[in-house]
């Protein structure tokens, strides 16, 4: 099963960095994403059947949610990672994200950290930064789920941009990053902070068990 060795891979992975001088202030995670490597570059979309949700962790508490099925709308879901500097089974990559909401808010940032293969798969884990919320195309305030669920961005704790951490986990594939593929049924989740501060370790596991949950 696909879930099943991801899951495997998150329970003996490393950890990731991100700033811990102040508290989350919100999380997003999505699975089942459209993933495909070319050119480079491993690229994430959401498909008929991705699904997640982008939460505010101050209060009030909220989710904006993404059920199967809001593919092919407004809302949207993309990552962009390239690989170089392979070596052995590491490599460095570097990128970006995108989440846009039901009426064109745009969650976005710059993505940095390392590739890393093992015998259950492949995973990216790294930094967030330049983290925004771009309301130009949206009402600018709001960040609302295609399948309920709203949140004031404009409230949250600190001034963009702000910092954070992804972690992007997919199934094996055969080879590292040595000839194009698609691949389905890919994780991304992340967490998002206010302001910089001093560097902590954060488990795989945390940070993708509390994704699972709220799905």
């Amino acid at each position: 099963m696909v879930r099943s060795s991801v899951l495997a891979l998150i329970a003996s992975a490393g950890v990731v960095s991100f700033p811990a001088a102040a508290d989350v202030i919100v999380t997003f995670g999505f699975t089942d994403l459209a993933g495909a490597y070319s050119g480079g570059v491993f690229t994430t979309n959401d498909d008929a059947d991705s699904s997640g949700d982008v939460t505010r962790l101050e209060a009030p508490i909220t989710s904006a949610d993404y059920n199967v099925g809001f593919s092919g709308g407004t809302a949207a879901v993309t990552t962009s990672v390239s690989v170089f500097g392979i070596l052995g089974n590491t490599a460095s990559g570097a990128g970006s994200f995108s989440i846009t909401d039901a009426d064109g808010d745009v969650l976005t940032g710059t993505i940095t950290g390392t590739w890393i293969g093992s015998g259950l798969g492949i995973f990216f884990n790294g930094d967030l930064s330049g983290v925004v919320f771009d309301g130009t195309n949206g009402d600018g305030q709001f960040f609302d789920g295609p399948d309920g669920g709203s949140f004031d961005y404009t409230t949250l704790s600190g001034i963009p941009p702000y910092e954070g951490a992804i972690v992007q986990l997919f199934v094996p594939v055969a080879g590292f990053f040595t000839s194009d593929f698609n691949v389905e049924s890919v994780q991304v989740s992340g967490e998002i902070v206010p302001a910089p501060g001093a560097i902590a370790l954060l488990g795989l596991g945390g940070l993708l068990a509390a994704r699972r949950r709220r799905a």
